[in-house]
């Protein structure tokens, strides 16, 4: 595949299945019903894409070689899931035969549409964003819907978009392609720069943590790439459920919003309040509830964790009620603090790494154990490149875990 986002021929991967399974080109092309030169040339197809051969052929059949056999874990990855999704469209199961009847008779382009019209909003937008006429689109789409016996789509205030079947099998198609793409990468015989690994990181996450982890990666591995996502929770965790990210690193929500999320603490980064480094808060060996009643604060946005523990500590310890700023974005919080002598509450090592802030000694701030760690789907197969940066990530988080309270990380 050239592209992260390339919908790959379901012809050839099933050519490649059945070759696989057979350990034969004529026996795969009897199964398939189809010539053996034209299942030949399927499967040289995909070669071509991937960039490496798959089979090694001789008089006795057609056997796997070391990249094919990494290939066919993925394919079957792949297939299982497109087995799953076709299944869970009709309220079916997976094992039924007719889901099998339904694979061979799926097409890129009937897929292309359907991811097209999910990630779009609309018909209307998916023709526009692939360069096609309307009717052109609406063809496989439909197709697709009478193959899976289920109504995919429905009409709104933008136009015919996905229904919530349609939705829920797009994510799950999308999921199931991304298992070619990262087969594909595993052969390591990517020709082109594009993310081996896509990463969301929530607001106060230390992000040195990534730097320091990727850096060494990226330089011994000069085509691969990591592409960092920033937002908010809500953003970032349902683009890890739809696929479009592999991983999520920062402040754990426990449980996560989605079933098929896990959740790994790495380490205990609890609040803090903070101001500027030279806060007059920071001449005192301790600021009590009334000290800290006597100035102003910068108010997180309401529904975020850090706003709920703020006005839980403004109606116990007496603080300025007025909120002047209000905002969820970092970057404006620090900057007000560290040009005024207003308060916040920001994460304990967010303000150790950050030299224009300070931590104002006072009594702890009373909250639910807060862990930064990682987040990723359930069913997720790392790539080697994604396993070996998520070893570095763990280590640098367990040495960020073991420094003494007020060391700065680094």
């Amino acid at each position: 595949m050239t592209a992260a986002d390339a919908i790959p021929s379901f012809r050839r991967l099933r050519a490649f299945d059945a070759t696989a399974r057979a350990r034969s080109l004529s026996a795969a092309a009897q199964a398939m019903r189809l010539s053996q030169p034209a299942l030949t040339h399927s499967i040289a197809q995909l070669e071509a894409e991937i960039g490496a051969r798959l089979f090694e052929r001789g008089p006795e059949g057609a056997f796997l070689n070391e990249a094919g056999h990494v290939f066919e874990a993925r394919a079957i990855r792949f297939f299982d899931q497109v087995r799953d999704a076709l299944a869970g469209a009709a309220n079916g199961r997976a094992s039924d035969p007719a889901v099998d009847a339904q694979i061979a008779k799926l097409a890129s382009a009937q897929v292309r549409s359907l991811l097209a019209i999910w990630r779009a909003g609309s018909f209307r937008a998916a023709a526009r964003a692939l360069g096609i006429a309307e009717p052109s689109l609406q063809r496989p789409a439909r197709d697709l819907e009478q193959i899976v016996g289920a109504a995919l789509y429905r009409r709104s205030a933008v136009g015919l978009t996905v229904n919530e079947t349609g939705a829920e099998l797009a994510r799950r198609l999308a999921l199931a392609i991304g298992e070619i793409r990262s087969g594909s990468e595993e052969i390591g015989a990517v020709t082109q720069m594009r993310a081996s690994l896509r990463i969301g990181v929530l607001a106060l996450a230390p992000r040195i943590l990534i730097a320091r982890a990727a850096g060494p990666l990226l330089t011994a591995a000069a085509t691969q790439k990591i592409e960092v996502m920033e937002g908010p929770y809500t953003q970032i965790a349902r683009a890890l459920h739809d696929g479009a990210l592999d991983l999520v690193f920062g402040a754990l929500r426990a449980p996560a919003p989605f079933d098929d999320l896990v959740e790994e603490p790495l380490f205990e980064d609890p609040y803090v309040i903070v101001g500027r480094r030279d806060h007059p808060l920071t001449r005192q060996p301790r600021a009590a509830p009334a000290d800290l009643a006597g100035f102003e604060w910068v108010h997180p946005t309401i529904g975020l964790p850090r706003r709920e523990v703020l006005d839980e500590l403004t109606a116990a310890w007496g603080l300025s009620q007025r909120v002047q700023f209000e905002t969820n974005c970092l970057a404006t919080i620090t900057s007000l603090l560290a040009t005024s002598d207003r308060l916040s509450i920001l994460s304990r090592w967010h303000v150790e790494l950050d030299g224009r802030l300070a931590r104002i000694d006072h009594p702890a701030v009373p909250h639910e154990p807060r862990h930064v760690g990682l987040t990723f789907r359930a069913n997720w197969l790392p790539t080697p490149f994604q396993s070996r940066f998520l070893d570095r990530l763990r280590k640098e988080a367990h040495a960020t875990a073991s420094l003494p309270e007020g060391s700065e990380a680094g």
